[in-house]
């Protein structure tokens, strides 16, 4: 007897390892433009601390559930999220015109999920769509013309090295006719809405979109100065202002199986460009080597630590292909984590009308249960532990993650 309580014991404990070390170090540096250390300063500890964070060691939990002698559940969990907390700056460098600082912080682990959940172990299915830009004659200084098409598939794969996420690109699409309004768009009555009606048609769970608002240089002709000599000054200088070039990016995040619209942001920075009418394209070494790139690129890891943070507490969804009496196949197999004996809840969509007779869905809670027993990369099957016909349940209802 004390021998079987010790096994499901050991066969039951949540191992903790590599704990996050309670204080780090970290370097980071930004250019001094027009003596501005206050900005410069605090750019080089931003960078500090996102190097830090990178650096934090990663957190590590493997779980097994045991159920009347049988392993139900066996989860292994990555996470590399901390918060860093009483920061300090230990040392600042200046040589020329670059500001290195080095900080120390205390760090701890990020916090978990509302309600003391754990992380979903399944993989979430994001597909990232065209990111059109506004103004395409803003892309000519470097010739970016791809960026609508390279920066979204750059956050897909980027999103891809986190756990939880399986990233797809789907650039052939454009999800927002109407650029200057979206999210936005004005149905064939007049009304305004931001649901997007065919995002279930992708077979995703979630759908990235975005518009690039503005790629543009401050001065791009470079105007000229009221005295000739300070003119000529200002023209050598690649760190001067008149050299800056903004980018401002939203990001739109939509459930693909409502169409709803559940997230947004927007993402603005600025940065030096000294390569003139060079073109460099996009996402090259020589533009990454601008400090314009350098700029764009602390965006777009921002862009995607944000999704991983709106994301990785949902629960994991798949749609209903086909229901048979009691065994339901599901559009979602090995490839998103699934493996037989897990456990799924049903959930049946309802579809109501507004006052302007337009279609949303809503999912509601069946009290049934789908226990896979069938695994295969792209799909699944099990079954319920009713009669499907019972709870009325049918093709384009749901599973979610318990």
């Amino acid at each position: 007897m004390i021998f079987s309580w010790l096994i499901f014991s050991l066969l039951s404990i949540s191992v903790q390892a590599t704990p996050l070390p309670s204080v780090i170090e970290a370097e980071g540096s930004a250019t001094v433009i027009h003596g501005d250390l206050i900005t410069a300063r605090r750019t080089a500890v931003q960078q500090a601390s996102e190097a830090a964070t990178q650096r934090a060691a990663a957190f590590i939990s493997s779980t097994t559930e045991v159920r009347n002698g049988v392993i139900v559940a066996d989860n292994t969990r990555i996470s590399s999220s901390a918060l860093l907390s009483d920061l300090h700056i230990i040392e600042e460098r200046l040589q020329g015109n670059e500001l290195t600082v080095r900080i120390r912080a205390q760090l701890n682990a990020a916090q978990g999920c509302p309600g003391s959940l754990p992380e979903v172990a399944y993989l979430r299915n994001v597909g990232f769509t065209a990111f059109p830009l506004v103004q395409p004659s803003q892309a000519n200084a470097g010739g970016l013309h791809d960026m609508p098409v390279r920066l979204p598939e750059l956050l897909a794969r980027e999103l891809k090295q986190r756990p939880g996420f399986d990233s797809h690109t789907a650039t052939h699409l454009r999800l927002h006719s109407n650029l200057d309004n979206a999210p936005t768009q004005m149905l064939d009555d007049g009304t305004l809405t931001n649901l997007q009606r065919h995002t279930e048609q992708t077979n995703m769970q979630y759908i990235v979109s975005g518009v690039i608002r503005d790629i543009s240089q401050r001065n791009p002709q470079g105007g000229r100065e009221p005295h000739i000599l300070t003119d000529l000054y200002h023209r050598l200088d690649a760190n001067h202002e008149r050299n800056m070039r903004a980018f401002i990016l939203d990001v739109y995040l939509h459930d693909a199986l409502s169409g709803g619209l559940i997230w947004q942001k927007r993402y603005m920075t600025g940065g030096i460009w000294n390569a003139g009418q060079q073109r460099t394209g996009f996402a090259t070494d020589a533009f990454w080597l601008q400090d314009y790139g350098d700029k764009v690129r602390r965006e777009m890891r921002q862009v995607v630590a944000d999704l991983n943070d709106r994301l990785r507490c949902e629960p994991f969804s798949a749609r209903i292909t086909r229901a048979e009496q009691n065994r339901l196949w599901i559009n979602a197999g090995s490839l998103s984590g699934l493996n037989p004996g897990d456990r799924l809840s049903v959930y049946r969509r309802q579809v109501h009308y507004d006052s302007r007779n337009e279609a949303f869905s809503e999912f509601v809670g069946t009290g049934t249960t789908l226990t896979l027993d069938r695994v295969e990369p792209t799909f699944a099957s099990g079954t319920l532990n009713s009669q499907a016909s019972h709870v009325n349940i049918q093709r384009d209802d749901l599973v979610r993650s318990q």
